[in-house]
């Protein structure tokens, strides 16, 4: 297939909503006890979230993105709680497809601000996050779920980073257009660096996983009490790097 024989638009059906659940189960392996259940997906849909679907042709879902309204002192955004994508339609554009309608969806709605976690070990995310959607981050959670079944998190502690997405921002402009997603050239503040394939490592030894995980946990909880942020990110063959800079734009006063 290719990418025009896709499309995106709000899940409609509690048979397509249904399908999300299937699909949480099938990308990350989570245990039934883990997995977002139908009638949240369904109360989304009334309560001023969302549930959007990528669509092969029109009715098989192989991808999907739901969100949750939220506000913090008096301020309304939205609360992104997963996106995926099945394994054999991956690589087609469809996540990041996803995104930018969730983007167009937020907009409508005059919500400017979107946040999320995932997994900071993960280059792949990162670099999606960072470098094609032009979010940033300047909050690490350790265990931010607590034990987590899925075959992704490998047993590792639920570390995640929380990514903000400032929709109208020159930042996300820039990476919108493909342009370099930092607002100035210079040396950045600090830099953390990462394996590009962490998955691998952890299959193959657990401990210096785990070891690697605290140290990049420690370095990144200690710039980001310095008032850095993560304002882009370097994707290499074997190692990849978080880039921080000073913080340009905060709502740290709500965090």
């Amino acid at each position: 297939m290719t990418p025009s024989d896709y499309s995106v638009r709000s899940c409609r059906t509690i048979d397509e909503l249904a399908a999300c659940v299937s699909l949480q189960q099938q990308i990350w392996g989570y245990s039934d006890a883990e997995i977002y259940p139908l009638r949240l997906f369904v109360n989304l849909t009334h309560i001023g979230g969302h549930v959007l679907g990528a669509f092969a042709g029109d009715r098989d879902l192989v991808g999907f993105i739901a969100a949750m309204p939220a506000w913090r002192r008096g301020e309304r955004y939205f609360h992104s709680l997963s996106l995926g994508v099945a394994a054999d339609h991956e690589n087609q554009g469809l996540g990041r497809r996803l995104k930018l309608y969730q983007r167009e969806v937020a907009l409508a709605a005059g919500i400017g601000f979107i946040e999320w976690t995932f997994d900071p070990m993960r280059a792949k995310n990162a670099f999606f996050n960072m470098v094609r959607l032009g979010a940033t981050a300047r909050r690490y959670v350790p265990d931010y779920y607590g034990p987590v079944g899925s075959r992704l998190q490998q047993g590792l502690p639920s570390d995640r980073l929380v990514c903000e997405w400032w929709l109208s921002s020159p930042r996300v402009s820039r990476a919108l257009e493909g342009q370099p997603v930092r607002h100035w050239e210079g040396r950045p503040a600090a830099e953390v660096e990462i394996p590009t394939d962490f998955k691998q490592l952890a299959a193959a030894d657990y401990e210096r996983a785990q070891a690697l995980q605290s140290a990049v946990r420690e370095k990144l909880q200690t710039y980001f009490g310095r008032g850095f942020e993560v304002a882009g990110f370097v994707r290499g063959e074997t190692s990849s790097r978080y880039i921080l800079d000073e913080a340009t734009h905060s709502m740290r006063e709500h965090l």
